[in-house]
């Protein structure tokens, strides 16, 4: 294998674990999840790892108020009270996701990045609570929450 060749795999292994968060498991953090205040539910925002474009970490908005960042193979959460949400990211090419959010509910939403082949977007799917679990085993706390 050339030099040359050897160099460029070790750029794509250092950008690949640069753009992976480091920290507390889904796993781990679900059995320590503080409980949600009267009145409340919760939101999971989570991406998956992605094979390019993995250092496009755009920002999620919560109703217009940036809340966290779309981190491959991260997650991160809100507690919000009762009612209507809005997540979108903060262009005008970024998708839109309206639900609603019952007291003591969990809502998951996967927000997938844009990759170095698709629009400079970030796309949202609010997913059911059995697939949102599933898909977070593998993630990563990213550590990044709005000041609540």
């Amino acid at each position: 294998m050339g030099a040359g060749r050897v160099a460029a795999i070790m750029v794509l292994a250092l950008l690949a674990a640069c753009s992976t968060p480091v920290g507390t498991s889904y796993m781990q953090m679900s059995v320590s999840l503080p409980p949600l205040k009267a009145g409340e539910g919760r939101v999971f925002f989570y991406t998956p790892s992605v094979r390019f474009g993995g250092d496009v970490q755009p920002a999620i908005k919560l109703n217009g108020v940036i809340v966290g960042f779309a981190i491959a193979s991260g997650f991160f959460f809100v507690d919000r009270p009762a009612g209507r949400y809005e997540a979108t990211g903060v262009t005008a090419a970024d998708g839109r996701l309206d639900f609603p959010l019952a007291a003591g509910e969990t809502r998951y939403i996967r927000a997938t990045p844009p990759s170095a082949f698709s629009v400079n977007a970030v796309h949202f799917l609010l997913v059911p609570a059995p697939e949102g679990q599933a898909d977070m085993t593998g993630l990563v706390y990213s550590g990044i929450r709005a000041p609540q």
